[in-house]
């Protein structure tokens, strides 16, 4: 499977969601992760499976909670653009390039 590179926004997207949830109630903050980790499993196995979003950038959306991973096959890596919550701010990603 491909290595996983993330832009150094979405890390801090994935950190600031797992803290709210965590926040919320301990369980959430797990679940959440472990849902992250179901998603990026998902695109590591099969990057061109989810649906295109704009241009090479490709959507994985969560089962439980309202977040999707943004992603592009870069051949060697798949790079993560964002990690967002499916019905705000659509496409604040967008500027976000791979290093």
């Amino acid at each position: 499977m491909k290595p996983l590179d993330f832009h150094p926004d979405a890390a801090e997207e994935v950190r600031a969601v797992a803290e709210h949830y965590l926040a919320i109630r301990a369980e959430l903050g797990v679940d959440f992760r472990a849902e992250l980790a179901a998603a990026l499993r998902r695109i590591r196995e099969n990057p061109l499976a989810c649906a295109v979003e704009s241009g090479e950038i490709r959507i994985c959306p969560f089962h439980r909670f309202p977040y999707s991973v943004y992603y592009q096959d870069l051949g060697d890596r798949i790079w993560v653009a964002a990690v967002g919550h499916q019905h705000r701010r659509p496409g604040y990603w967008r500027r976000r390039r791979p290093n």
